[in-house]
């Protein structure tokens, strides 16, 4: 792409739609069962981002809690991280009037395009949305673990520490293994104790 190209993609960012996210996603309907191998069930807990695949993992004889989130490419980690950080620098919550959901959704759309506009990011608008995804996840919520907490269905989350495996109770399921874990002490101890799911989440 020749650089005249490239100023016109990054001028276009200022124009991209602003990404709906429903961290509400309605209840699905789960039925109890015996046999856990044949429990196979997906179910939405951020819209249209995140979901939680709930199955029998033959390898290992065990059920699991697998969250599936957007896929980042090599380029839109880098991005990511660039943005994580200028956003971390600018962005100050205690400023917005208005502290409603939609509003901190917005005003981090804003705030992302301006840095990304402002550091000559060149972004199609399907990295500009699993990016954002991302930047509300870990600003507004309560970074990896925020799925989790997100599903209605989790009574209870326990971790025994870093680099080990989350575990929670499921209302149907009960004592599942999840697929997060986390790397970073200081997100570990960000989780409040004993915090009911399906609440919302905050800083």
């Amino acid at each position: 792409m020749n650089e005249k190209k490239r100023e016109v993609r990054i001028r276009d960012i200022e124009t991209y739609e602003r990404v709906k996210i429903d961290f509400h996603p309605k209840n699905p309907p789960l039925e109890k069962t015996k046999d856990k191998t044949k429990i196979d069930v997906r179910y939405t807990l951020i819209s249209p981002f995140a979901f939680v695949h709930i199955h029998w993992n033959e390898k290992i004889s065990e059920l699991v809690y697998e969250v599936e989130e957007p896929i980042l490419n090599t380029e839109e980690i880098g991005l990511r991280l660039q943005l994580t950080d200028a956003v971390r620098n600018l962005i100050n919550f205690e400023n917005v009037v208005d502290k409603s959901e939609d509003a901190l959704l917005e005003y981090i759309d804003k705030r992302m395009k301006l840095l990304a506009m402002e550091l000559g990011m060149d972004m199609s608008y399907e990295s500009y949305r699993k990016i954002y995804y991302y930047l509300c996840r870990d600003f507004i919520g309560f970074n990896e673990i925020e799925p989790v907490l997100r599903d209605y269905f989790v009574e209870d989350i326990e971790c025994n520490g870093v680099n080990s495996p989350v575990y929670i109770i499921h209302r149907i399921y009960r004592n599942i293994k999840t697929n997060v874990n986390f790397k970073d002490m200081d997100k570990l101890e960000r989780i409040e104790p004993s915090k009911p799911s399906g609440e919302p989440s905050g800083k």
